[in-house]
């Protein structure tokens, strides 16, 4: 990627910074933050971001995003599960399971004499290394589903990041014997992408509206909140009718939560729910692009790679299309 000297000023003339946003193509890398997962307290180095930005003529306050960034990435139960959701500890658990499976047909195949056998050891290995490998498989396909607790996380972020032609992507990597979170900065004009999924959604309303239905209510993450206790009741005139234990619950308690659905994307204006599609999948988007993941395509809109589909041909295809399989990883 072409490095360009230092950051813009104010002084800087408009034209300079229009000359350098125009060598920017769609899904071009411009930064991205790495920080040590295991080390607490940790928070991105937003503020190099944005001087690398400018380098690029892109000028985004970093209060804009940074609560929504930081609150969606480095809360400690989403640290966790990265690194529970690494692929070292995916390629522990499959050694794992593959020398239990292997223990267990083997024990199992004395009963019949043929552990002892080469034949019999050679079967035994030969079906423990393939219910391995459809182990790997099913991990690597679940790898490609939008995850509802990183890639879905970034959505606000997003959405605060459309107008400046930005879209932030997190991806996971080891180092050592450290867990890294890598957060991508990448270039993309989404306005067209904006415009296609809009005419797409209007086409859908009038012509497949039962499907547009049924994919949009896929397209919900299960919240917690809490429940305010009731109020207590007035304490009566008279003494003798008050409780002897008290009726207001111990600060000490847990309090009381419930769960509800949330719609990603509610019912709204054509132009509306398709800027609220690239928003919610920008970040699904970005993470398939930065790790070559995503699906080949004959032909792009707004890409520059001919067999790299832009957000507008993933959300049309995998999330509003006809697919029966489930693209959302609970």
């Amino acid at each position: 990627m072409p490095c360009l000297g230092g950051a813009l000023l104010a002084g800087d003339k408009p034209d300079e910074a229009s000359s350098l946003l125009s060598e920017l193509h769609n899904g071009q890398v411009l930064t991205v933050l790495r920080i040590d997962n295991t080390c607490a307290p940790i928070s991105f180095d937003l503020g190099a971001a944005e001087e690398q930005l400018q380098t690029w003529g892109i000028q985004v306050p970093v209060d804009q995003y940074r609560s929504l960034a930081e609150s969606a990435l480095l809360e400690p139960q989403v640290r966790r599960y990265i690194i529970y959701n690494s692929r070292p500890v995916r390629l522990a658990f499959a050694v794992v399971f593959y020398v239990v499976v292997w223990a267990n047909i083997y024990s199992t195949s004395q009963m019949f004499a043929l552990g002892s056998h080469w034949a019999g050891v050679l079967l035994v290995t030969l079906a423990a290394v393939s219910l391995t490998l459809t182990l790997v498989l099913v991990f690597e396909r679940h790898q490609r589903k939008a995850n509802t607790n990183t890639d879905l996380r970034l959505a606000a972020a997003n959405g605060a990041l459309l107008r400046h032609r930005v879209l932030l992507g997190v991806t996971d990597t080891v180092e050592g014997c450290q867990s890294v979170i890598q957060l991508w900065f990448v270039y993309f004009d989404l306005e067209s992408c904006v415009q296609f999924l809009t005419d797409h959604v209007r086409e859908m309303k009038i012509s497949q509206e039962s499907l547009l239905r049924s994919r949009l209510s896929q397209l919900c993450v299960v919240m917690e909140t809490g429940v305010s206790p009731a109020a207590p009741a007035e304490e009566p005139d008279n003494l003798e009718e008050t409780p002897l234990l008290p009726s207001s619950p111990d600060p000490s308690e847990r309090p009381l939560m419930q769960t509800e659905l949330y719609q990603l994307v509610p019912e709204a204006e054509p132009e509306e729910m398709a800027r609220q599609l690239v928003a919610v999948f920008g970040g699904y988007y970005i993470r398939l692009l930065v790790t070559s993941q995503l699906p080949q395509a004959m032909g792009t809109r707004h890409t520059d790679s001919p067999m790299v589909p832009c957000p507008c041909q993933l959300i049309e295809a995998h999330i509003l299309g006809t697919e029966c399989c489930p693209f959302l990883a609970r």
